[in-house]
């Protein structure tokens, strides 16, 4: 169970700990280094950063796709401006927003159970299993996969990406599969949920299972969040709704994808909610609709292994392409004008919830005043997931006249 969420039911205890922290509050604050001295003091700095698709959407041609530029140029092309920051942290975690595949045959029709009804499968996003080495080179540690393009080549494709996963070394976060990671001698747990094909209910079951599971021995959790529609400025209600629920099931913080632009952040009972994290190395689009984007950083302090919360988080401004008129694919860190333009958005699109961030990229808001969530469930037993979920059957069980041979079309 994870230790600052335990519970005593002694009414003697609990009178005795608010006479103590009473007379703490009387006390002046320490400074960092007496409040660390004697104590075990430990930090993890976890980056995340939004979609990356390796490869190229079936509608593109080879010339200039990632394809194309990975040929040409090899695999540390691709995150080579960015990879001393995800090399020089403790976890990195990204978006895998596509299928990695020699041969799965193209998906043409899926079953979109949010809304309960069949529909085209119009933009499918593929690239080759070795696509992996430019993430794995670049400094990203875990990929979260739960989201509405890993059905693009069908079940085929799915498990094909999940292998190529496994050959890499690369943890991936889908749906109950978890991820754990051990840094520091502490348990970082990752969750990765969609909620753009899945209905609200599905949504809300893979999230309540694999926060139960992670609060079992997780010293800290990051949930990914795949939510919202392409290109809206402002996170949804149901964004809103769902990332206040992680962290009242115990995450330590949320980063969302999906809306292929920047949203707002908000810290909400003193952890942060990244709504949209935009693209990355993105291969879906040979043109940039917006290039602003972002590597979300925050750092979180253990001391006697306990979680201290504060507000050490930097946005750092990035462009998805270091070229505003054709995208090649390899994000840009900005500075000066550029940067201050990106926080600008972002803190247009983050007041809405009162937080906002100064020109280093760093929170310039008072301390939470509320920071109490309720007890977390933990379960009682282990997961124990499926390999193939049941949400992606259920989505590739199509339910539409003649779509069965429209499974065994071959790629062009």
């Amino acid at each position: 169970m994870r230790k600052r969420n335990v519970r005593t039911g002694s009414a003697r205890r609990w009178a005795g700990l608010l006479l103590l922290l009473a007379l703490l509050l009387a006390l002046p604050p320490l400074s960092p280094a007496a409040a660390e001295e004697g104590h075990d003091v430990r930090r993890i700095t976890l980056s995340a950063v939004g979609d990356c698709t390796l490869g190229r959407c079936h509608k593109m041609i080879y010339y200039e796709s990632w394809d194309h530029l990975y040929d040409k140029y090899g695999s540390d092309y691709f995150l080579q401006h960015v990879a001393e920051v995800f090399q020089n942290d403790d976890l990195t975690i990204a978006n895998l927003e596509g299928v990695l595949s020699e041969s799965a045959p193209r998906q043409k029709s899926f079953f979109r159970q949010k809304t309960g009804l069949p529909d085209k499968k119009e933009y499918c996003h593929l690239g080759r299993p070795e696509y992996l080495e430019a993430l794995t080179g670049g400094g990203v540690d875990v990929v979260s996969f739960a989201n509405n393009h890993n059905i693009d080549y069908g079940l085929q494709g799915f498990t094909d990406t999940l292998d190529a996963c496994a050959a890499y070394g690369m943890p991936v976060a889908y749906y109950d599969t978890v991820v754990r990671c051990e840094i520091q001698g502490l348990t970082v747990g990752v969750l990765s949920v969609d909620a753009s094909y899945c209905s609200r209910e599905v949504t809300e079951g893979y999230l309540r299972a694999g926060m139960a599971e992670l609060n079992r021995d997780c010293d800290l959790i990051a949930v990914c969040m795949h939510w919202g529609s392409n290109y809206e400025k402002a996170a949804s209600r149901e964004q809103i709704e769902l990332g206040h629920l992680c962290v009242e099931l115990g995450a330590d913080v949320v980063f969302g994808c999906h809306a292929h632009i920047l949203q707002g952040v908000e810290r909400y009972k003193g952890r942060y909610i990244f709504y949209s994290l935009g693209n990355f190395t993105y291969g879906g689009r040979p043109k940039p609709k917006d290039v602003q984007t972002m590597i979300a950083q925050q750092t979180f302090t253990f001391v006697d292994g306990e979680l201290q919360l504060d507000d050490a988080v930097q946005l750092i401004p990035c462009w998805m392409s270091g070229r505003k008129d054709i995208n090649d694919y390899s994000p840009v860190i900005q500075t000066g004008s550029e940067a201050k333009k990106i926080l600008k958005r972002i803190n247009e699109r983050s007041a809405r919830f009162e937080t906002a961030f100064d020109e280093e990229g760093r929170p310039c808001m008072p301390p939470a005043a509320d920071t109490a969530i309720p007890p977390v469930p933990v379960a009682e037993e282990p997961l124990m997931p499926e390999r193939v979920p049941a949400i992606i059957r259920t989505l590739l069980n199509v339910q539409e006249p003649g779509t069965e041979a429209e499974l065994t079309v071959e790629r062009k």
